[in-house]
C-alpha cells in the first residue's frame, strides 16, 4: 500500500520553522496516520557545490540589494537519489499515545521524588511495555532492520553484559555527518534510568566504548565529536542510549542526561540506584503522566 497517497489530511499537529518539520494528523483507511515531513540538509560535499547549477539553484528571484548584501528567493533542482527535498516518515496506525507525543504542546516542570514514581510513573511504565514496544523485541530478537545494524553484541567478552544493538536512528538521512543520529537499544531488560543501579555501571561503560569504537570506525568521528546520552522521560520504555554529533541541535532539552553523567551519578547513588532518586524534567502538558497523575500534585 502506498500509504502516502492514501493519506487524507485531517489537521497540523505540530510545525517547527527552526527544524523545518511539520506533523500532519489524517487518516489511512479511516484510521489515525500521522505524516512527518521534514527538510533534509544540504549536501557539504565539495563536488556538489563547485558550480551553480550543482548548488540545486533553479530559479532565482531578487528582492532586496543594499551595498555588499543582496536578498533572493529560490526554486532547487531536486532528485530523489542525489539531492532529495524532504523526508517523510509515516506512523500508521497511529495510537492517541502517538498524537499527544506529537501535538503542540507546552512544558511543565517535573520534580519527581521517589514516592511520585511509584505513584505514577511505574503503572504508566508498566502500562507502556509488552505489545507496546513489540517493535524493539523485533529488532533485538527477530532480525528486523537488520540491514541498518551497525554493530550487535550478544556476548560482552568482557563479562559487562553489555550487550545492546546500535543502529542509525530514522532522523538521520545516514549521509550527513554533521546530523548522525543513532541509536543503541539495549538487549537487557531494562526500561528506563530508573532501573539503573551501581552494579550496572561496568554494563554502561562497555556499550559506551563499544559505541566509541564503532562510530570511529564506520564514520571517522572521535569520542569529542559525540553526544551519548539518555532521556527521562524517555520516548519508549525499552532502555535505549542517543547518540550524535555534537553539531545536531535538538529540541530536548529538560530531558537529556549525558551517558558520563548517568554513570557518575550511580557511583554515589548506592546500591538502590536512581530508584531513591529524586529526577527533575521537563514534560509535555499533553503527556499522559502530566494529565493523569503530576497535574494532581504539582502546580
Amino acid at each position: 500500500m502506498d500509504l502516502v497517497k492514501n493519506f487524507q489530511f485531517s489537521r497540523i499537529l505540530s510545525n517547527s520553522t527552526d527544524s523545518k518539520k511539520i506533523y500532519l494528523l489524517g487518516t489511512i483507511d479511516s484510521q489515525n496516520a500521522i505524516v512527518a515531513i521534514e527538510k533534509v540538509a544540504f549536501d557539504l560535499d565539495p563536488k556538489s557545490l563547485s558550480d551553480y547549477k550543482s548548488l540545486g539553484i533553479d530559479q532565482l528571484r531578487l528582492l532586496d540589494i543594499n551595498d555588499v548584501y543582496s536578498w533572493n528567493m529560490a526554486t532547487l533542482i531536486q532528485n530523489i537519489d542525489s539531492n532529495p527535498a524532504a523526508k517523510v516518515n509515516v506512523i500508521y496506525p497511529a495510537s492517541d499515545t502517538h498524537i499527544k507525543k506529537y501535538q503542540e504542546s507546552k512544558p511543565r516542570y517535573i520534580v519527581e521524588t521517589p514516592e511520585l514514581y511509584q505513584k505514577y510513573v511505574a503503572p504508566y511504565v508498566e502500562s507502556m511495555r509488552g505489545d507496546r514496544i513489540k517493535w524493539v523485541h523485533q529488532i533485538l530478537f527477530k532480525g528486523t532492520e537488520a540491514e541498518r545494524v551497525l554493530t550487535r553484541v550478544d556476548e560482552d567478552p568482557s563479562g559487562r553484559n553489555g550487550t545492546f544493538v546500535l543502529l542509525p536512528d530514522l532522523k538521520w538521512d545516514r549521509k550527513t555527518l554533521e546530523t548522525l543520529y543513532l541509536i543503541a537499544i539495549s538487549i537487557k531488560d531494562i526500561a528506563s534510568i530508573r532501573d539503573l543501579t551501581e552494579a550496572h555501571i561496568p554494563m554502561l561503560e562497555s556499550i559506551r566504548d563499544k559505541i566509541y569504537a564503532t562510530v570511529y570506525e564506520k564514520y571517522g568521528l572521535e569520542p569529542s565529536q559525540l553526544k551519548i546520552y539518555v532521556h527521562y522521560q524517555p520516548s519508549y520504555y525499552h532502555f535505549h542510549i542517543h547518540v550524535t554529533h555534537v553539531q545536531l541541535q535538538q529540541n530536548d532539552f529538560g530531558r537529556s542526561i549525558f551517558l558520563d553523567s548517568v554513570i557518575e551519578q550511580l557511583r554515589h547513588l548506592g546500591p538502590e540506584g536512581f530508584s531513591k532518586a529524586t529526577l527533575t524534567y521537563l514534560l509535555s502538558d499533553t503527556h499522559d503522566l502530566w494529565t493523569n497523575g503530576f497535574s494532581k500534585e504539582l502546580r
